[in-house]
């Protein structure tokens, strides 16, 4: 026998999904799954107007080590990658800027060689390619993020001493 559940009762919601829980290897923690099921639902539909919902929309990440009484569920976005600057764990109101090309010099082209027989010529080298990511970085800066996503790698060439220079340049400029 069946009765149609309004979704703004939130109490037969939790009875519904305790009740699914406990038949479930998870049954002694339906207490803490089981809102956080209702409450994952909820985020993801209109209330007013859904007829179905779509669990694609509902990401669980499972990480190594935990337990289920470590489960949370957060609103937003949970970035599992690694972070360049290791002291920050979260940012709220983040203003997250998406760039998809590296934070390293211009490379050319053709196959060309550079070669330089003089330090200060070196020295000149270094410094054009600082001030060329030195001025990327304040174009970020300038348009208001305040976590960076990068999709290509951070730099083109792994010895290269951009690499250095843009994990300098990136905390201090945009407070990541």
């Amino acid at each position: 026998m069946s009765h149609p559940v309004q979704l703004s009762d939130r109490e037969t919601l939790l009875n519904s999904a305790t009740t699914s829980l406990c038949s479930k290897v998870v049954s002694q923690y339906s207490s803490l799954l089981a809102p956080m099921s209702v409450d994952a639902v909820m985020r993801v539909i209109d209330p007013a107007t859904a007829t179905g919902v779509d669990l694609q929309d509902i990401r669980i990440i499972k990480k190594l080590g935990g337990t289920i009484d470590d489960c949370e569920m957060i609103e937003g976005l949970v970035l599992t990658q690694r972070v360049a600057n290791s002291s920050v764990t979260r940012v709220e109101k983040a203003k997250v800027g998406l760039i998809q090309f590296c934070l390293s010099p211009p490379k050319t082209d053709m196959d060309n060689q550079i070669v330089v027989s003089d330090y200060a010529q070196m020295d000149r080298v270094l410094r054009e390619e600082r001030a060329y990511i030195l001025n990327m970085v304040k174009q970020i800066k300038k348009a208001g993020c305040n976590v960076l996503l990068i999709q290509k790698s951070i730099l083109r060439y792994s010895k290269l001493t951009a690499n250095d220079e843009s994990r300098h340049w990136c905390p201090r400029l945009i407070k990541l």
